[in-house]
């Protein structure tokens, strides 16, 4: 109850007072009724009065509490129609986001891409070899000669060039032909004065993925006096890569007229060996300071 209520309510009171007071009043004095009713008329007619201006305060008091209520309803109306429009743009929002995290996720790391295309490509190559190696099976039950046509074809995956020389003592002089540049091999002219062969084995001629290899460097020396190697450079060339260094002679001396094997190592057939072309430069750097080299490539 608000306070003009209890006021109003307190007016209602004290006017009940007031006839209880004028019953009591008439019944006792008598004559001066008159007058008692003329007081209590002109008090009734001030309370009326009270409590018509009370009614009045009431009334207004009601109005701008209706109006008020009716404003803030609006404005709370307002506050969330702009709060279901913040929620429905931070939906959007959020869903651009995750379809963005999705875009970004979805891009591939090129090296991790590589790194799975390699070993995809490893696998394949695995399968490959373990079903050739089935299917010779079966071709070699079925008729053994088919299978040695089969194995034994005419066709080299290998190709050596011509062993270069290069002399310190002549003016100009330098090693030439399957030189590597940008993974190009370009082939010149060897110089005349070549006193050995710088020849590159690698057994066997067809090698699958998964079997041994053999790689040899061999010195043939042509002239008559004996050569004194110092130092024997690999260079390889694969997959857009290059990697290479020195490695230790087995024979460092070859007598005249004679061969030896100078260096010699055996490992497993890889994809690496696949990525084709590839290229393996021989350096040989004799005694006098006199170079020869020689490049054997291959492409599957």
């Amino acid at each position: 109850m608000s306070k003009l209520e209890q006021e109003i309510a307190e007016l209602r009171g004290q006017l009940r007072r007031n006839h209880v007071y004028l019953v009591v009043a008439l019944s006792v004095i008598g004559l001066s009724a008159l007058v008692s009713v003329g007081l209590v008329g002109f008090y009734g007619w001030r309370l009326g009065d009270q409590m018509w201006k009370l009614q009045r305060d009431v009334s207004a008091v009601n109005e701008d509490s209706h109006t008020r209520t009716r404003a803030l309803s609006l404005d709370l109306a307002r506050q969330q129609r702009e709060l279901t429009a913040i929620r429905t743009a931070a939906t959007r929002d959020l869903t651009a986001i995750q379809e963005a995290h999705r875009k970004i996720a979805s891009i591939r790391d090129p090296k991790n891409e590589l790194a799975a295309l390699r070993e995809a490509n490893q696998a394949l190559w695995y399968k490959l070899a373990t079903q050739r190696a089935d299917l010779l099976d079966a071709i070699e039950e079925r008729d053994p000669s088919e299978s040695s046509q089969l194995i034994e074809s005419p066709e080299k995956r290998f190709r050596l060039g011509e062993t270069l020389f290069e002399d310190p003592t002549v003016a100009g002089g330098g090693v030439r032909g399957f030189i590597i540049e940008d993974e190009k091999v370009h082939r010149a002219t060897a110089l005349p004065a070549n006193p050995a062969h710088l020849l590159i084995e690698l057994r066997p001629d067809k090698v699958a993925l998964g079997q041994s290899y053999e790689l040899e460097v061999r010195l043939v020396n042509r002239s008559n006096h004996a050569l004194d190697a110092t130092s024997l450079r690999l260079d390889w060339s694969f997959a857009g890569k290059k990697t290479g260094g020195d490695v230790p002679l087995d024979i460092a001396h070859v007598d005249a007229r004679e061969s030896a094997v100078l260096y010699s190592v055996s490992g497993r057939w890889t994809p690496a060996h696949e990525e084709g072309p590839v290229i393996l430069t021989v350096t040989l750097t004799l005694k006098d300071g006199e170079r020869l080299a020689n490049s054997l490539s291959w492409r599957y």
